[in-house]
């Protein structure tokens, strides 16, 4: 065996390895981190090398025309993962950031490439951010499954104020899915983001949408809904296997990776028998902006 492959399955054995420490490690690096205003210093690469996630945007300013001319405000830029990719074009940008950590780097690279003659930095906090002028476009990627950890829901309704009459936002729609499922839980976990298929829970039902968020009207912060369920297969669930699919722009769609909005299973507040073909019903009461680990989910027959 060269080399080459005798590594290349070294590394795969290691992962093997850290199968089960694994399980919970996406949790933990997407867990908000005080010291570092967010995420780990590493979580930005892996963010900036989502090639999925990254593409949905390009496709949405794409159709927007590259933002040209226009007057934007980003919440939430992080490295400039995504503003890279329409500063040339846009006449002014209001980039917004709460992290000091980042703002040196995001200043050089702004000189760098001489971005900063049309870029105000505004190091703030969004939800009490006030704009001088009204803007043709909000793009903010403050996401989080179900919009339940992060503050996408209460940034956008805050900077709605500041859009044109025909002002875009970007991201303009999340679909909030389920089904019923079931998996193991070690203490003192209440859900966990899929990184692995090993890890992917028994599924008893197809999916559902539980809620559907348009940014531009989504004004409620709690959500409280019952969707019935018809179980494909008999036995216990004790979770629920959550999805959300985004709309950037219209034909630009995100549906989840590891890196953003990782599909994830969440426990429900007791396990429940079900037996093929006898609906059940899913009672769902969360919030947004608060934590995933506050949501209830729980099935009653």
């Amino acid at each position: 065996m060269s080399l080459k492959y005798k590594s290349k399955f070294d590394f795969i054995s290691k992962v093997v390895d850290h199968y089960d420490n694994l399980k919970y490690a996406l949790l933990e690096a997407q867990t908000f981190d005080p010291v570092t205003y967010g995420f780990p210093n590493f979580y930005y690469k892996v963010m900036e090398t989502d090639q999925l996630r990254v593409d949905a945007f390009r496709k949405a300013f794409k159709k927007y025309r590259g933002l040209k001319n226009k007057v934007v405000c980003e919440v939430g830029i992080g490295t400039l993962a995504l503003t890279k990719y329409y500063l040339d074009e846009v006449k002014k940008a209001y980039l917004v950031e709460s992290n000091p950590n980042v703002i040196p780097l995001v200043k050089k690279e702004l000189k760098k490439h001489g971005w900063d003659k049309k870029v105000e930095l505004i190091h703030a906090d969004a939800l009490k951010l006030e704009l001088p002028e009204k803007v043709d476009f909000v793009i903010g990627e403050l996401m989080s499954i179900f919009c339940a950890n992060e503050l996408q829901v209460q940034i956008f309704k805050h900077m709605r104020q500041f859009l044109k009459p025909n002002g875009k936002l970007i991201p303009d729609k999340i679909i909030n899915l389920a089904q019923l499922c079931y998996t193991s839980f070690d203490k003192p976990y209440s859900h966990y983001p899929l990184f692995f298929t090993r890890h992917l829970p028994e599924q008893y039902t197809p999916q559902k949408v539980i809620n559907t968020i348009d940014l531009y009207k989504e004004s409620k912060l709690n959500i409280i809904k019952k969707t019935s369920f018809k179980p494909l297969l008999s036995g216990t669930v004790n979770a629920v296997y959550i999805h959300s699919w985004i709309q950037v722009a219209e034909g630009a769609n995100f549906t989840g990776t590891d890196s953003l909005m990782p599909p994830t299973v969440v426990k429900l507040k007791r396990p429940v028998k079900v037996k093929a073909g006898e609906m059940v019903t899913l009672h769902t009461d969360f919030q947004y902006g608060t934590s995933l680990d506050k949501a209830v989910f729980r099935v009653e027959k």
